[in-house]
């Protein structure tokens, strides 16, 4: 993780949270003062986190930050003030923000940020493995059109189609779909 975005209207604020996300390892760091500035620069900058210091004016910063963590791949830290953190960490936390009361400690918030970069390392890992397993489905459906093209074109059987495909595969040393998509492409023309 080295990109992060910061959204607060609190200057102070501000300079303390990219103070210590540069201490950190974010080296890119964008900084937004509402939460309108801070939905463009998301769209724009594709930040590994993002911290949100509310209020945010008249906007609480829960909305937002619910917003932000189901509509982009990053980890989301809201800051509430303490009165209102019951309430609104109950709300946000369902949705995979990370809600902590302020005044918040410097070990605190090393502590969510640990938390922020463990769960993005888990869902870059699961992002990763959900489109290994895409490709194989899409490769194995190839597969199964290709063989079926076989047995109404050619009269085999599934399992001489199938032994045609890989021994194919095999002897040009290239991929089981690459030959499907062959097939399929030889006699769908």
């Amino acid at each position: 993780m080295e990109r992060a975005l910061i959204i607060s209207d609190a200057p102070k604020a501000m300079k303390f949270f990219k103070d210590f996300l540069s201490a950190n390892g974010y080296d890119k760091i964008k900084l937004a003062a509402t939460a309108e500035e801070g939905r463009q620069a998301m769209e724009e900058f594709s930040p590994d986190i993002c911290v949100i210091n509310a209020p945010l004016g008249t906007e609480s910063g829960e909305e937002l930050s619910i917003e932000l963590a189901a509509e982009v791949s990053c980890q989301v830290i809201l800051f509430v003030k303490d009165d209102y953190f019951e309430d609104i960490a109950s709300n946000v936390e369902k949705e995979g923000v990370i809600c902590l009361s302020k005044p918040v400690s410097v070990s605190m918030f090393y502590q969510a940020l640990g938390f922020a970069e463990a769960a993005d390392s888990r869902m870059k890992n699961a992002c990763a493995e959900i489109k290994r397993l895409e490709r194989k489905l899409s490769e194995v459906r190839v597969v199964n059109h290709a063989k079926s093209i076989l047995m109404s074109q050619k009269d085999m059987t599934e399992a001489e189609a199938h032994r045609y495909i890989e021994k194919t595969a095999m002897d040009r040393r290239v991929s089981r779909g690459q030959v499907a998509e062959e097939i399929i492409d030889f006699y769908t023309d």
